[in-house]
């Protein structure tokens, strides 16, 4: 091969090198900047579901004690506990799934998917 024809290659199969390189280090970024965007989005997703399971479920275990218990006390805070803590639990498992569909939906819309 003569002189020339070698620098030629040499340069074009640089070139090559360095479009592909360099649009994969495109890629990358531009995937670590959506799943960035999409934490960001999640995290403001899905408000306190938590917080309104347990005052809903609170209300509901109080209503329920005082119905079920002739109005006693005691069977009223236990409705109040108990309803508490399962209204904390349900809240809490609707939050994470509004915020896991939050996250999903705002990468796939940021990646172009």
């Amino acid at each position: 091969m003569n002189r020339t024809l070698k620098i030629a290659f040499a340069t074009i199969l640089a070139g090559v090198t360095l479009a592909a390189t360099a649009d994969a280090g495109f890629a990358r970024s531009h995937s670590s900047y959506c799943r960035a965007y999409a934490r960001s989005v999640a995290r403001h997703a899905g408000g306190d579901s938590a917080a309104a399971g347990m005052f809903l479920g609170a209300a509901a275990g109080g209503a329920y004690g005082a119905a079920t218990g002739g109005g006693a006390a005691s069977n009223i805070l236990t409705g109040v506990a108990l309803g508490g803590i399962g209204g904390t639990l349900l809240g809490a498992a609707a939050s994470s799934d509004s915020r896991q569909n939050a996250y999903e939906e705002a990468y796939a819309d940021c990646m172009g998917y």
